[in-house]
């Protein structure tokens, strides 16, 4: 299954990989634990980004 969106909220548990794209250009892809991490999504983003795990859901909320 290939899921597109641009909020981690979305993704549902068990998702076992992710990809970032910015600019047509892959930022990270891999294993989502690795892929999913606040350097590769503020890059991805382009603002900081601070992101949270609970119980396989992810948050990204804006850095203050």
């Amino acid at each position: 299954m290939v899921l597109v969106t641009h909020h981690l909220e979305e993704v549902p548990p068990g998702f076992t990989h992710a990809m970032l794209l910015r600019d047509g250009g892959v930022v990270a892809a891999g294993p989502i634990t690795e892929v999913l991490t606040e350097e590769h999504l503020t890059t991805t983003f382009g603002l900081p980004l601070d992101v949270s795990e609970n119980a396989g859901r992810y948050t990204a909320t804006a850095r203050r």
